[in-house]
């Protein structure tokens, strides 16, 4: 099957058109002379100068460009020289004048400080002195009035070029904001899933060895919970790894699961050996009127706080999720009643990314995020959001 010449921008088109045309324009009137001929091949050589500096810039051949710039512009120079000391053509090369204000154009738009400086200095004044070449222009109406009139369109591709540069700097600023956003958002996703599965494989396998040699029936129930924490951990990833590939999004969204019921079930998933979890939710808590920024929030909460409860309260014995209202705020409350640390080995570190991601993703929303011990005893993570 044949593939379609992609189609060419209607600026490449329009380019192309105006090169053409003032190459037409100079064949006609050029002396049928050698320097007639040097007329003509100085300007191909600008316009394909303008093609090939594009190509280096791309690939980060700065000095290669700036060399090819001062080459093309010592030449005009030489052309120019050439015409003045034998006869003056009647056009001052307008294919070489295109060539030469693109390449000023692209040098002030791509190339860097000192390679920038080194390749202007001389075009500019290969471009100024064009008018040289055409003395008859001087009685045109309107432009013989005006002194140097190439300076005009010189100074005129130099601020454009400058212009472009400085609206690739803000639209690159941009993207980084938003690539830095996403990085942002993927690491608090990869804490938030991928660390409460794992979490929870390592507490159940320190379970099991604990009870290994007095009950073997409860350590059987104990590595059948670590594959399903595991299968749903290999889950998580994956999904993950499917939001990284399918960069441009074409891909179907996943079936989106009501926060109500995700809660629900990593509350019910959540205790281990002695340990009571329950969820209560306030009358009036309607998670299908939450905007999908705040479920997703709420969801995180519960998840970073009952991870954090396996991680370090070793000692909670009941756990307490609370949903509720507060005038105009949904507030989140993830409690235990850990009094503290038993003794023996650590079982995790402390990263701080759990709680400063959440912090972030909270604030983004207009939230609070508090952290703390609670006067009566054990451990509060609790959010604020706003629902409007």
């Amino acid at each position: 099957m044949s593939h379609p010449f992609p189609r060419p921008a209607r600026e490449t088109v329009a380019a192309a058109c105006a090169c053409v045309l003032a190459f037409v324009l100079d064949a006609g009137v050029v002396s049928r002379s050698g320097v007639g001929a040097a007329v003509l091949a100085g300007g191909v050589l600008a316009l394909g100068a303008v093609a090939v500096a594009l190509s280096a810039y791309r690939s980060g051949r700065t000095w290669q460009v700036c060399a090819l710039c001062v080459a093309v512009a010592v030449l005009s120079s030489l052309t120019t020289a050439l015409v003045g000391h034998t006869v003056s053509q009647r056009t001052p090369g307008w294919t070489e004048l295109l060539g030469l204000l693109g390449l000023l154009c692209v040098v002030c738009r791509y190339g860097q400080r000192w390679p920038l400086v080194l390749s202007v200095v001389p075009l500019f004044v290969a471009v100024t002195r064009l008018e040289d070449r055409a003395p008859g222009l001087t009685e045109l109406p309107l432009i013989g009035s005006v002194h140097r009139l190439f300076t005009l369109p010189a100074v005129g591709c130099i601020l454009l070029g400058g212009y472009l540069r400085t609206e690739d700097g803000r639209r690159r600023a941009a993207a980084e904001r938003v690539r830095q956003s996403e990085r942002l958002d993927l690491a608090r996703d990869l804490h938030d899933h991928v660390s409460h599965h794992v979490t929870a494989v390592v507490v159940l396998a320190q379970a099991g060895e604990q009870i290994a040699g007095r009950s073997p029936e409860t350590v059987r129930e104990v590595f059948t919970d670590i594959e399903r924490s595991g299968q749903e951990g290999l889950v998580a990833m994956g999904r993950m790894v499917r939001l990284l590939r399918d960069a441009g999004g074409g891909g179907a969204p996943a079936p989106a699961t009501p926060v109500m019921t995700t809660v629900e079930e990593l509350v019910r998933r959540f205790p281990g050996p002695g340990q009571h979890a329950w969820l209560d939710v306030a009358d009036g808590t309607d998670g299908a009127a939450w905007s999908p920024q705040v479920a997703r929030s709420v969801e995180r909460v519960v998840q970073e706080g009952l991870t954090n409860i396996r991680k370090h309260a070793r000692t909670a014995t009941t756990v307490h999720v609370a949903l509720g209202t507060e005038e105009d705020r949904l507030v989140v409350r993830v409690r235990n009643d850990a009094a503290g640390q038993q003794r023996g080995r650590a079982r995790f570190r402390h990263s701080g990314f759990g709680l400063l991601g959440l912090s972030e993703r909270v604030a983004e929303l207009g939230g609070e995020l508090t952290s703390g011990p609670m006067p009566e005893g054990g451990w509060e993570l609790a959010a604020s959001l706003p629902l409007r």
